[in-house]
C-alpha cells in the first residue's frame, strides 16, 4: 500500500467531498508523496509540532485537526516549519474533521456512546445538513456515567448534577454546546460535550438536565482510536496512537 492507496481508501470511508461546503478544515491528504510506501500509521487528535516529532519514523499520520484550515493558507512561519518537517521525514499527513464527526461508525460521539454502554442511539445536532451528535438511552445513573468517564480522563472540565436518574443522554464531541437546545427537544437528562459553556448553565438548571464538559481533546479521541483498532485488524499495518492530552 502507498500513500495514494491509503488516502483514496480514507476518502471513500469518510466521503470527504460531501463536506467541502461546510468544513473549514482541508480534509484529506494535506502533505505527502503519493508514491511512498506505507507500513506504519500514527493517529492523533492534533497536528501540533510535538505530535509531528513523535510521529517521526511512521509513514502516514492521520489527525482530526490538520495544519491547513483554508485552501488559501500561506506556508510561512510555523506552517513552513511543519510542512518542511513532514517532507524531510517522508511523513504524509491526512486530516479528517467533520467527516469523522458525522460518520455512522467512526463519529467520536457514537463511539463515546458505545464506550458508556448506551443503547438505541440516533443522530442529532444538525450542522450544514449533517448530524454531529448522538442521543441514546441509558440504564446508568449520573454518578455511574461520571465515574466511568473519570476513569479514562481525570481532567474533566466541569460537571453538574441536577438529578441522579438518567434515562436519555445527548453527546456532541468537541465544541458541541450550541446544540444544547436541540437536545432539550428530545427530553434528555444528561448533556455531554467537550468545551465548557456558561450560557447553557441556566437552561440546564431550569430544565433539570445534568451537564458534563469532558474536555475537547478527550471527546475527540474516540473515533480515531476505533479507526486505528480497525486498521490494525483489517490492514497489514503497524499502528500507533499519539496522546497529547491538552486537558482542555
Amino acid at each position: 500500500m502507498n500513500v495514494r492507496d491509503l488516502s483514496f481508501k480514507l476518502n471513500s470511508i469518510f466521503d470527504i467531498n460531501k463536506y467541502e461546503h461546510i468544513d473549514k478544515n482541508l480534509n484529506g491528504l494535506q502533505v505527502g508523496n503519493i508514491n511512498a510506501k506505507v507500513n506504519k500509521v500514527a493517529f492523533a487528535v492534533d497536528a501540533s509540532f510535538s505530535t509531528l516529532k513523535e510521529a517521526k519514523g511512521n509513514d502516514f499520520l492521520i489527525t482530526h485537526h490538520g495544519i491547513f484550515w483554508s485552501k488559501k493558507e500561506r506556508i510561512v512561519s510555523n506552517m513552513y516549519d511543519k510542512t518542511k518537517f513532514l517532507i524531510e521525514n517522508n511523513l504524509a499527513l491526512y486530516s479528517v474533521h467533520l467527516p469523522m464527526d458525522a460518520h455512522s461508525v467512526y463519529s467520536h460521539s457514537k463511539v463515546f456512546s458505545d464506550f458508556l454502554g448506551l443503547k438505541n442511539s440516533f443522530a442529532f445536532a444538525n450542522y450544514g445538513g449533517v448530524n454531529l451528535g448522538i442521543i441514546a438511552d441509558s440504564v446508568f445513573s449520573f454518578s455511574e456515567i461520571l465515574e466511568k468517564i473519570k476513569k479514562e480522563n481525570k481532567h474533566i472540565l466541569f460537571s453538574k448534577k441536577f438529578k441522579e436518574s438518567v434515562n436519555k443522554v445527548a453527546i456532541v464531541s468537541g465544541s458541541g454546546y450550541s446544540f444544547f437546545e436541540e437536545a432539550l427537544c428530545h427530553d434528555v437528562d444528561l448533556f455531554i460535550t467537550g468545551d465548557t459553556s456558561h450560557q447553557i448553565y441556566s437552561l440546564a438548571e431550569e430544565f433539570g438536565v445534568n451537564l458534563i464538559f469532558a474536555g475537547h481533546y478527550f471527546t475527540e479521541t474516540f473515533g480515531l482510536i476505533k479507526l486505528m483498532e480497525d486498521f490494525k485488524i483489517q490492514e497489514d499495518l503497524e499502528v500507533k496512537f499519539i496522546c497529547k492530552n491538552t486537558n482542555l
